[in-house]
């Protein structure tokens, strides 16, 4: 039977969450759904395998009952919890609570009250103005809810490159490893690491494309075929996602790979340039125009690098860059840099721990920073002011910096523990803590976790004033978005790194899955500024650190290269870095 990936299992115990949180029921029911969810989409092992091998209990959050519930689901596509909250609301429901400014409370309003059961009910009860009319529902506030219910479907129908990539990535792995195909490569705007992805695209080499597209079809994730043909098989993975693969000869796997990497702006100055030569380039290769117009011999396609050499191009843009902003221009002339690579990565400098809301202890971050590699690792929790969230007091973090102490002096050779904080960015540009507090972390990392309804001005102003403080190291997650749920801030984005420039402030790129923020063109901008960026996880499980992947990939999207990245530097450098960003402004 077709087999669930481990995306689509957290998806399913997400939507238990969300309906049991609509339902009103205690939170600690929908809480533990959403915990085991979040774990289970870092894990880096198949929960199918586990299952097998009686392991599930193992990932964090997953105790005996989650365990019997997703092994229900492993077997019988559902589990007795979600099918019994399925009965007490329409999915649609779920939609109208994720849509920013609503949640679970204002849904279950909506629905009794309006018989709103879908984004699209939700919008004409809007129109109509019968949304206005309910109680504690004045016209700024539908206002607000009708901008947050057209991001929601500015974002519809795609999936975070955290969920498409690792099943992108399984399937290229199946069919090489069955024998299938020779090569099997994820293509289109996975390859090209977008943040958000449309439809999963692999593009594979064989020579007998039958037993390829049939090896297609059997694949244990496929729930139906949606068409199947000699070069193009489609399906529709039983958690919902269409995965394209495209299988071509060896000798025109280059030239496919490069078409179908895209993007659409790439290609059209590809085919502009071949015209000009005399050359025809396509997803089959490149190929001299005869006198007559036809297509003549082919002389490249078996690589990449053939593609691009035939079209006078020695360098090979990264897939990351491809999108006719000046990458053709430098591989051109042999300008182009070398990007920041996920070998560079010495540290995490965003990561939380049990003193305020994640669900790792410092002991088990720093030892999955060793697993990862990292040379050190930063302890940065919330601050005082989020309190909501467990914010440290004065005295909390002298019980924190005693047991960092301790580990660094414990001889195991360890990640070292960076002693850092994630201030709270509030009113005026206020920070937590007074000054002698502040100048005791290794670092500062600044967030707005409000603001979204200021101006641009007010929001913009706030963040400049916080970049003031000679403490303030690190601007966290920038402009605030979460894909799919929550617009970026209305910042003056080039204001912001100006004054980073002036301060010696670093910019984060927040790697966080539903972050990834700043994005790859702020990071082009920041860069023209001449500022640095740190990558944080921002994990709220030591399994999160390993979202510096997707990190990295936007980094690269940003054309960010190790010299200007924090987190790329060894110990003694970032020292340096860090004191420089305070030196003169401490007074």
């Amino acid at each position: 039977m077709p087999e669930f990936e481990n995306a689509a299992i957290a998806r399913q115990l997400e939507l238990t969450a969300d309906l049991l949180e609509v339902g009103g029921v205690d939170k600690y029911r929908f809480l533990s759904y959403r915990k085991a969810a979040n774990a289970i989409r870092a894990w880096p092992e198949q929960l199918s395998s586990l299952a097998e091998e009686g392991r599930l209990t193992e990932v964090p959050g997953v105790g005996a009952k989650l365990s019997a519930s997703i092994e229900e689901l492993l077997h019988h596509g559902s589990f007795p919890e979600l099918e019994q909250a399925k009965t007490a609301f329409p999915p649609g429901v779920v939609e109208v609570m994720q849509i920013p400014g609503v949640g679970p409370k204002r849904a279950r309003q909506f629905f009794d009250s309006l018989g709103v059961d879908s984004p699209h009910a939700l919008g004409e009860a809007i129109e109509s103005g019968r949304l206005v009319s309910l109680g504690g529902m004045g016209a700024k506030t539908v206002e607000n809810i009708r901008r947050g219910l057209e991001s929601y479907l500015r974002h519809q129908g795609r999936m975070l490159l955290a969920d498409a990539l690792p099943l992108a990535e399984r399937i290229a792995g199946e069919l090489v490893d069955a024998g299938a195909v020779e090569q099997a490569v994820p293509a289109g705007s996975l390859r090209r690491m977008q943040e958000t992805i449309g439809d999963v695209d692999i593009v594979a080499s064989s020579e007998d494309r039958g037993a390829a597209m049939g090896a297609v079809r059997a694949l244990s994730e496929v729930d139906r075929v949606i068409g199947s043909g000699e070069t193009k098989t489609s399906v529709l993975t039983i958690g919902g996602i269409q995965v394209d693969v495209r299988v071509v000869g060896s000798g025109q796997f280059g030239a496919a790979l490069q078409y179908f990497t895209g993007s659409k702006e790439h290609n059209v100055h590809l085919r502009e340039r071949a015209k000009k030569r005399g050359l025809k380039v396509n997803e089959y290769g490149v190929f001299r125009v005869a006198d007559d117009g036809s297509e003549g011999d082919r002389i490249a396609g078996a690589t990449e690098e053939e593609v691009y050499r035939a079209l006078g191009i020695e360098q090979v843009p990264p897939p990351e860059i491809r999108h006719d902003t000046g990458e053709i221009e430098a591989a051109e002339e042999g300008t182009l840099p070398r990007l920041l690579e996920r070998a560079d990565i010495r540290g995490d400098f965003h990561a939380h721990t049990t003193s305020t809301d994640a669900h790792s202890s410092l002991v088990e971050n720093r030892a999955m920073a060793a697993e990862l590699g990292y040379e050190y690792i930063g302890v940065s929790d919330h601050a005082y002011d989020l309190r909501m969230v467990g914010g440290l007091s004065v005295e909390e973090l002298e019980e924190q910096w005693a047991e960092v102490d301790a580990l660094n002096a414990d001889g195991s050779g360890a990640p070292y523990i960076l002693k850092g904080i994630e201030l709270n960015i509030g009113p005026g540009g206020r920070v937590d803590y007074e000054p002698e507090v502040l100048g005791r972390f290794d670092y500062c990392i600044a967030s707005l976790h409000s603001g979204w309804n200021e101006s641009a001005d007010e929001v913009t102003a706030r963040l400049l004033s916080a970049m003031d403080n000679p403490y303030v190291d690190i601007i966290g997650h920038p402009t605030g978005r979460i894909l799919g749920r929550r617009d970026p801030l209305p910042l003056d984005i080039d204001r912001v790194f100006a004054k980073a420039a002036e301060t010696g402030t670093i910019m984060e790129l927040n790697a966080y899955p539903d972050r990834l923020d700043l994005n790859d063109v702020h990071l082009r901008r920041a860069l023209g500024h001449g500022l640095k960026i740190a990558i944080g996880t921002d994990a709220h499980r030591a399994e999160h650190m390993r979202y510096m992947r997707y990190g990295v990939a936007t980094a690269r999207r940003g054309w960010v290269v190790a010299d200007a990245c924090l987190n790329a530097q060894p110990l003694d450098t970032v020292r340096t870095w860090l004191r420089s960003s305070r030196q003169g402004r401490v007074r």
